[in-house]
């Protein structure tokens, strides 16, 4: 071993140190945070002298924590623990207390030693996490039990808790802990997603089996029906502020914040190419955009259109993906799915103008700001409509 070698190794350990470090520290305050929640909760519900504070007793606990000089724990921050304790409930806590406090004990027992401290905080769990108004509830589905909070708690920053515990319905929460898991959001991702009301955008493209296999067994089917969305959100482009754009324009927004398209598109997406020439019979062709997708295990075109869906797109589309099948995709590679990214575009049209293609042809619309929740509602609607008109027909015939 040499000097190099040397200074490499310490080098990795200090990382890996500092990185542990790091998760331990997040997670027993996860834990903390829900213990004085509870607490607050149990109290507020129970307490033998709750009344004699009325609706201010967290201001009055507030003002006590911090004349004991206690830090961290202001009016806000305890509003916050109780609602992430509210959020979070589940008959498995003691054993994940015990087994969090009890670790962290047994690294810091020198200090504890040092510092006279005998009473160790695992020999005080039995009562702490005595919490019959919490406890008593039952997952809401049944894969949300107490090990997947624990791994909430063990990968997520207390911020991202938060965020999650503001949303009220067990689905949608339920579909962005996954998300946040699975695809390694940061909490401003977390954010701007749900702002753009993913939860809703994608239950506008997936067919109900796909969406309900998440309170089966929490995860959502690998399909292209399922991960492409409809529509995408674009406000991170600017091109709202512009009155006329072109393609190009829309390219070179999307490919100028790649990383925010990518995180639009979805997890797994893999960029290739951009204006990738295909030629056939002596004549150029120009597919914008051009993606790998893990899941899938597949090529994804993309083209895109400035205004609303036409049926010679969608043979545009095909033609592009016959060639990719052809001359692009690997042999082990599943064959290549289309997505056609217009302005706006009539479901019946979509339905007769892809009907029969042998290629995977999907159509979506963009927003250049964020959709309000009637524009979310208006699209609901029609695809309703125009769903029930389609089976209709098909019964008649």
């Amino acid at each position: 071993m040499n000097l190099e070698h040397l200074t490499q190794a310490i080098g990795r350990i200090h990382a890996s140190a500092q990185m542990q470090a790091g998760q331990a520290i997040n997670r027993v305050l996860n834990w903390r945070n829900w213990l004085i929640g509870a607490y607050i909760v149990e109290f507020e519900q129970g307490g033998e002298d709750r009344a004699e504070y009325g609706e201010k007793v967290l201001e009055t606990l507030a003002d006590r924590l911090k004349a004991s000089g206690h830090r961290g724990l202001s009016l806000r921050n305890l509003k916050n623990f109780r609602q992430v304790a509210l959020a979070y409930s589940r008959p498995e806590i003691r054993h994940t207390l015990s087994a969090v406090f009890t670790t962290q004990e047994n690294h810091a027992a020198t200090d504890l030693q040092e510092s006279g401290i005998r009473q160790t905080v695992s020999a005080e769990l039995p009562e702490l996490v005595h919490f019959p108004r919490l406890q008593g509830k039952t997952p809401d589905l049944p894969w949300r039990d107490g090990s997947w909070t624990e791994r909430l708690f063990a990968s997520l920053s207390f911020s991202h808790l938060l965020e999650l515990a503001r949303v009220n319905d067990t689905l949608q929460r339920a579909f962005y802990e996954l998300e946040c898991i699975k695809s390694g959001w940061s909490v401003r991702e977390l954010k701007r997603q749900r702002e753009s009301m993913l939860y809703e955008r994608v239950g506008l493209s997936k067919d109900p089996e796909a969406v309900m296999s998440l309170a089966q067994d929490g995860r959502l089917v690998d399909s292209p029906e399922t991960i492409l969305r409809d529509p995408y959100v674009l406000e991170f482009t600017g091109l709202e502020k512009r009155v006329v754009y072109s393609e190009s324009d829309l390219e070179k927004a999307l490919l100028d914040d790649l990383e925010a398209f990518l995180l639009e598109l979805g997890r797994d997406f893999c960029f290739v190419e951009r204006q990738m020439r295909i030629t056939v019979a002596g004549c150029h062709h120009f597919l914008d955009l051009l993606f790998f997708h893990r899941g899938l295990r597949c090529l994804v075109a993309v083209d895109l259109k400035i205004g609303s869906f036409t049926h010679d797109n969608a043979g545009q589309m095909n033609f592009y993906l016959n060639y990719l099948k052809e001359n692009t995709a690997k042999t082990d590679e599943n064959p290549p799915v289309g997505i056609l990214l217009c302005a706006d575009k009539d479901s019946e049209e979509v339905h007769y103008a892809t009907a029969g293609l042998d290629n995977a042809i999907f159509v979506s619309r963009y927003l250049v700001a964020l959709p309000s929740v009637k524009q979310l509602k208006a699209f609901m609607r029609q695809e309703q409509e125009i769903l029930i008109r389609m089976q209709a027909k098909e019964e008649q015939e």
